[in-house]
C-alpha cells in the first residue's frame, strides 16, 4: 500500500514526479540508487532530497509533459512566496483551476469510498480531500495577494 504524503511537501512532490517518470528514471536522473531515492520519498525516514536533485527532476518532469511544478510549489509554500506575484490574475486563474480539479477528484473519491466502504478507498478519499484543501489554500493566498496589490 502506498504511504500517504502530505500535500506541498518534498515527499509528495517526489511521489508525483516518480509516478509520472518512474522510480528507475528518477534514479538515473539524480545518479542515486532507486532504493535511496525511495527512502528520500518516505516521510518516515526523515531523509530529504537535495535541491540540485529536485531541480533536475522538476526540469525533466516538465519537459516530459508533467502537470504543474511539484517541487517548485513545495519550496514556494515553505518560503511563503507567491509563485506568480508578477501576474496575480494568472495565479488566481491557475489556482482556481487547481481547486476545481482537486476538489472534483476529492468528491469523486469520496463518492467511491461511500459506495465501497473499504479502507483503501477511504484512505484515497482522505488524500484527495487533503489535496483539494491544499489547492483551496493556494487559491486563498492568491486572492489575498491580488487584493493586497489592488
Amino acid at each position: 500500500m502506498t504511504k500517504p504524503r502530505k500535500p506541498l511537501t518534498h515527499y509528495r512532490a517526489l511521489a508525483v514526479v516518480a509516478e509520472h517518470l518512474g522510480w528507475d528514471r528518477c534514479a538515473a536522473i539524480t545518479d542515486l540508487s532507486e532504493s535511496m531515492l525511495r527512502k528520500m520519498g518516505d516521510p518516515e525516514t526523515g531523509r530529504e532530497i537535495k535541491l540540485r536533485d529536485a531541480m533536475r527532476l522538476e526540469a525533466v518532469y516538465r519537459q516530459d509533459g508533467g502537470e504543474g511544478s511539484p517541487f517548485f510549489d513545495c519550496f514556494a509554500a515553505r518560503l511563503g512566496v507567491d509563485t506568480a506575484s508578477a501576474d496575480a490574475r494568472s495565479c488566481v486563474l491557475k489556482a482556481s483551476s487547481m481547486v476545481a480539479k482537486e476538489s472534483g477528484e476529492a468528491v469523486a473519491a469520496a463518492l467511491d469510498a461511500a459506495g465501497r466502504g473499504d479502507h483503501a478507498s477511504k484512505a484515497r478519499a482522505l488524500e484527495e480531500a487533503k489535496e483539494g484543501l491544499a489547492a483551496m489554500v493556494a487559491l486563498v493566498r492568491s486572492l489575498e495577494a491580488e487584493t493586497a496589490a489592488a
